[in-house]
């Protein structure tokens, strides 16, 4: 859409450069004649003429309810070859807008012919199907024609006239040229609106609605601001001549509401600068009051010539600052840096000089130069449309790194997850590899699977016992006396690992353990007569530098056992046989710190 938008930009350039403006055959320099009451006749006025009070002085009135006479000395031009020797030339007031129109020439009999056109009348009604007032008139070789022409333009519509003489070829020439221009001026747009009115469709931004309905607004106060481009009025309703010179009023009525919402939003001058906004709202308010106060009164009461007038310069002067605030706004915006108001600063600058060129030489009573306006605006819907085309672009560049960071948001979250799952993971394992390992302190791995009983099987018991327990447990708290056995049995728990002994259980002051069991081994006896001499110089040991003194008796017996797991919900571990009972004696009956 870019390229095709810039294909458009160098269209428009090429059409600036390529497409003429008008030039005449020859610029005629009227004398003029005031009539006030404007209901002078050709009489008169030629009796004002032997009475020398024509006076030199521009055609270009501007507002005034006059009628104004004036008089023109025409010569035959030169003709070139190309063209015929038809007599006939064509009389261009430069025009669109007069509401009445007269041309006086002499009919070749002492007389005169007058041809009438105007606004108010029809457009089939005209000498000549032109967009100004043309009159054909008939020179004499190289005699000397003169003409007379009535002008007049109540209230707002002025009486601005370039007149000039053309030969007809060159004329229609030119005319065609003209016309060209409109008809690329009018295509460029169409297709513009077109394009983004699709894109509004599809997308449902209202930023490109606005700105299909501020170039539909801009285009037809374009090409109505100065009495509508006249093709349309050929075309469209010839027979509505109030309507043709009243639709420029309602395109500054629109002109002056959509640009300026669109400008406004696309800046971002309502959050950056709402005092301004604030103005623009009460212009935009009163132009639209204004504009359709000068309808109303243009509809109900077309003879009020000093109203419409009053209405006219006041609504010229809240009109004139409303773009020249706003541009201002932009161009404030634009200089903090915003890429969208150096967009709208490129595109209107052309535009609102031209336009207020041509409002200055309204009021000074020069013609409208209508082409300025037109490529002013031309130029400025398609810069507008390549800053929507940009803004669209970067939306997409920016959504795209959007999706982008989103996703790398996602993946350094995945990675984050996965990292605490494997955290979780590990912990768990860890956990796991805890529980398996106090399990296996209680019920051994070598245990077969599913079942609770298994030996009898050859293997030695070591059983240790606390001579005098009960005595010395009377005279310590309990608590002491649990953290003195905890000590002591968490070190039996040591040496019977270091000499392979499976520890059973401890109940009271007494120590069980045993092996060869359940995994058999042939050095069964001499592993529990190690563990217990280790226990016993540990004893020993303790004593010298404890205030407790200890007493241990070690039984130790090899026979059969056999062993297995008992209960339900808390099992345990244990082993059963005479053998148990046995190495019971010598540890209840046999000497302190022996076996």
């Amino acid at each position: 859409m870019v390229r095709f938008l810039q294909l458009m930009l160098a269209i428009w350039a090429w059409c600036a450069v390529a497409i003429p403006s008008a030039m005449a055959q020859q610029l005629l320099e009227p004398l003029l004649l005031e009539d006030p009451a404007g209901n002078m006749t050709l009489a008169q006025v030629l009796a004002a003429e032997q009475a020398g009070r024509f006076q030199p002085g521009s055609p270009n009135i501007g507002l005034s309810p006059s009628a104004y006479w004036m008089r023109f000395t025409v010569q035959e031009p030169a003709r070139g070859p190309a063209y015929s020797s038809d007599p006939t030339l064509w009389f261009d007031t430069g025009n669109r807008t007069l509401q009445e129109v007269t041309l006086y020439q002499p009919d070749g009999e002492g007389g005169w012919r007058a041809l009438v056109s105007g606004s108010t009348l029809p457009f089939g009604l005209r000498p000549l199907p032109t967009d100004h007032f043309v009159f054909p008139v008939t020179v004499q070789d190289g005699a000397q024609t003169v003409l007379y022409l009535r002008v007049r333009s109540s209230g707002y519509l002025g009486v601005l006239v370039q007149p000039r003489v053309w030969q007809p070829q060159a004329y229609l020439e030119q005319m065609e040229r003209d016309r060209n221009g409109w008809h690329m001026y009018m295509g460029m747009t169409l297709a513009l609106a077109g394009l983004y009115l699709f894109l509004w469709l599809y997308l449902r931004e209202v930023d490109h609605l606005l700105y299909v309905l501020s170039l539909v607004s801009l285009v037809w106060a374009t090409c109505s601001a100065v009495g509508g481009h006249g093709a349309a009025y050929a075309l469209y309703w010839p027979n509505a001549p109030l309507f043709e010179q009243s639709a420029w009023i309602a395109s500054l009525l629109v002109a002056g509401v959509f640009p300026v919402l669109f400008i406004t939003r696309l800046a971002g001058l309502a959050q950056r600068m709402p005092r301004l906004v604030l103005a623009l709202r009460v212009l935009v308010a009163l132009n639209t009051v204004l504009c359709a106060a000068m309808l109303l009164l243009f509809w109900l009461r077309p003879g009020s010539v000093a109203l419409q007038q009053q209405l006219f310069l006041l609504g010229w002067w809240v009109w004139q600052p409303l773009f020249p605030l706003l541009l201002g706004g932009v161009v404030r915006v634009a200089w903090q840096g915003d890429r969208m108001a150096r967009f709208i600063v490129v595109a209107y600058v052309p535009a609102a000089l031209a336009s207020l060129y041509v409002s200055v030489e309204n009021l000074r009573g020069m013609p409208p130069t209508l082409s300025l306006v037109m490529w002013g605006a031309a130029f400025e819907l398609l810069v507008m449309a390549l800053a929507l085309a940009d803004r669209l672009h970067h939306g997409r560049l920016a959504m795209q790194a959007a999706r982008k960071a989103l996703l790398q948001r996602l993946r350094q979250a995945e990675q984050e997850q996965e990292r605490k799952i494997l955290q979780r993971t590990l912990e768990l394992n860890a956990a796991h590899q805890r529980s398996k390992d106090l399990l296996y302190n209680i019920l051994p791995m070598e245990l077969p699977r599913g079942r609770s009983l298994v030996g009898p099987v050859s293997a030695t018991v070591l059983l240790t016992e606390f001579d005098g327990f009960d005595a010395l447990a009377s005279t310590m708290p309990a608590h002491r006396i649990a953290a003195e056995l905890n000590l002591i049995f968490t070190a039996f728990d040591g040496f019977a690992d270091e000499c392979g002994l499976k520890k059973f259980k401890a109940t009271g002051d007494a120590y069980m353990a045993a092996a060869g069991l359940p995994t058999p081994c042939a050095d069964h006896a001499q592993r529990c007569v190690r563990a217990g001499l280790k226990m016993i110089a540990y004893i020993e040991h303790r004593n010298r530098y404890h205030p407790f003194k200890w007493t241990l008796r070690v039984g130790i017996h090899s026979g059969p056992l056999a062993t297995g797991m008992v209960g339900k919900r808390q099992y345990v571990f244990d082993i059963w046989a005479d053998t148990v009972t046995v190495v019971s004696r010598p540890a209840s009956a046999g000497e302190g710190m022996g076996t």
